[in-house]
């Protein structure tokens, strides 16, 4: 058009790139060599997500529809400054994190699965009903117009069904991605940075790991899950700035260091999701090397299995905050 230049973003090779320096996070090569080096003989099973509060009797319609719906929200589960951690109790345990998310969905499914109708005309009233428990869970609200949205989306862009989705994908992780994306907005994880678009993707990457864990990987018949990237949360970054992997600038160690809110979109949160891919890609190059072949979702879940379960989880600084429900 006659007066009007468009520009077109480029996007961002996170697996091959690292993010610009003075945006705040450095990589260590050095130090992703010796943990490539430490881990080569151990193994790497992928992840069952086989969480506590997640339903037993699964179909494939129903724990399809439960996890797009689920891992939609799967974000921001920490509290405010001042806070106690929010927990659902759910057959008499009480849970947090991701468990504590899932077992609010089981909460309140019925005996058919999900109702995607319920969760199409679902108000904030319901919504703080359903993440009833102690602690403070952020931006309920928010949480529930995406929940009405991703409802919507399922009824009117796969015929109320996840699994259309699933089998359009022809059950291959990287389409199931792809679909979740451009048909899904709450999917849509791929922010314009300083540097270009950064498909950071995180949910959509989880949700289709989850739908073939949950069924049973190849069992089930899923593949192209392989080459995923680690997923940009904030708890990876805890483990690699841990083992010297990602270095933070002074001044955002500091905000990191002392629970300060990181802004959104800003060049600091950006450089830190980046810094995860680029880490995680860089990483499985190195156990490569010294004959150790891992997939995107093992290593991801050998990552976040240390930054939370681990023995020495509590000892490790601090994860970034940023308000979103991105990761």
């Amino acid at each position: 058009m006659a007066g009007r230049v468009l520009v077109q973003r480029m996007t961002i090779d996170l697996q091959n790139t690292p993010p610009p320096a003075d945006w705040g996070v450095v990589i260590d090569e050095q130090a992703i060599g010796g943990l490539a080096a430490k881990w080569a003989g151990t193994s790497f099973p992928l992840p069952e997500f086989d969480y506590p509060g997640t339903p037993q009797h699964r179909t494939e319609e129903s724990w399809c529809d439960y996890v797009t719906l689920a891992v939609s929200v799967l974000a921001c589960l920490w509290p405010p400054d001042g806070d106690d951690v929010w927990h659902v109790e759910y057959e008499g345990k009480w849970l947090d994190d991701a468990p504590g998310v899932f077992a609010s969905f089981t909460k309140v499914m019925g005996p058919n699965g999900v109702d995607l109708d319920w969760f199409a005309d679902m108000s904030d009233a319901d919504g703080h009903a359903m993440f009833a428990g102690r602690g403070t869970l952020q931006m309920i609200p928010e949480r529930v117009q995406v929940l009405r949205t991703v409802a919507r989306q399922l009824q009117q862009r796969w015929s109320g069904s996840a699994t259309n989705l699933v089998e359009a994908a022809g059950r291959d992780g990287r389409e199931i991605v792809r679909l979740l994306i451009e048909t899904i907005p709450a999917y849509h994880d791929r922010p314009t940075t300083a540097g270009g678009v950064a498909n950071f993707d995180k949910l959509a990457h989880l949700a289709a790991a989850i739908m073939a864990a949950g069924l049973g990987w190849q069992k089930a018949g899923f593949s192209g899950y392989d080459n995923f990237p680690v997923y940009p949360d904030y708890m990876l970054p805890r483990v690699f700035r841990e083992y010297g992997i990602m270095r933070y600038a002074p001044d955002l160690a500091t905000m990191v260091d002392t629970c300060s809110l990181i802004p959104s979109d800003s060049n600091a949160e950006h450089a830190i999701r980046w810094a995860t891919v680029y880490a995680g890609a860089q990483l499985t190059r190195a156990l490569a090397a010294h004959g150790a072949a891992v997939t995107g979702p093992a290593l991801d879940y050998r990552l976040w299995s240390i930054a939370v379960l681990g023995p020495d989880a509590d000892s490790f600084g601090e994860h970034h905050r940023t308000i979103t429900l991105a990761y």
